[in-house]
């Protein structure tokens, strides 16, 4: 995928690259981005992926939990009735149905590529699913309903112009044997 923008009367304008690439006879997805400054003004923001998750449609509940490797800190915590925070890790205590939600702002990570990792698992369904990521983290929401759970982590993207920033996603989906 490509996408080409050369806006010369705001001074921005970019060259932005995304390839999708499953790997050979792996449940590994990778997504590869590049974005090149080619317009006059600097290139400030963040980029997330929803990563929206549902495993055998089941909705998220007692036995889900999403693990980061960082002790979790939060001004926005989930509601205390459908899930905690337990050290490194958001835990499912109901089961999500109607208009439940959990959502919850995620902090306490380093300015390190490696806290951009992110298991989420169902130990019900034996099944889970990383998200790696080769950029430190800028920012972590979680947001979830009954059909789908969706870690977002951005990070944050500073180009000057003529300069080009790249970065990665790695996807691996795993049944609980397989660990």
């Amino acid at each position: 995928f490509t996408q080409e923008l050369a806006e010369t009367s705001s001074g921005y304008g970019y060259l932005y690259r995304k390839i999708v690439q499953l790997a050979e006879g792996k449940p590994t997805m990778v997504l590869q981005h590049s974005l090149k400054n080619t317009g006059s003004r600097a290139i400030e923001t963040s980029v997330y992926n929803h990563n929206f998750l549902a495993l055998d449609q089941q909705p998220p509940g007692p036995g889900f939990e999403i693990t980061f490797p960082f002790r979790i800190q939060t001004s926005r915590p989930p509601n205390d009735e459908l899930a905690e925070i337990r050290g490194n890790q958001i835990v499912y205590l109901k089961r999500l149905q109607d208009r439940d939600t959990v959502a919850a702002t995620v902090e306490g990570f380093s300015n390190s590529a490696s806290d951009h990792q992110i298991r989420l698992e169902d130990k019900k369904l034996a099944a889970g699913m990383t998200i790696s990521g080769d950029r430190p983290l800028s920012r972590v929401f979680l947001w979830s309903i009954r059909t789908t759970v969706s870690v977002e982590p951005f990070v944050a993207i500073a180009i000057e112009p003529g300069e080009e920033f790249t970065w990665q996603s790695t996807y691996e989906y795993y049944t609980l044997d397989d660990n």
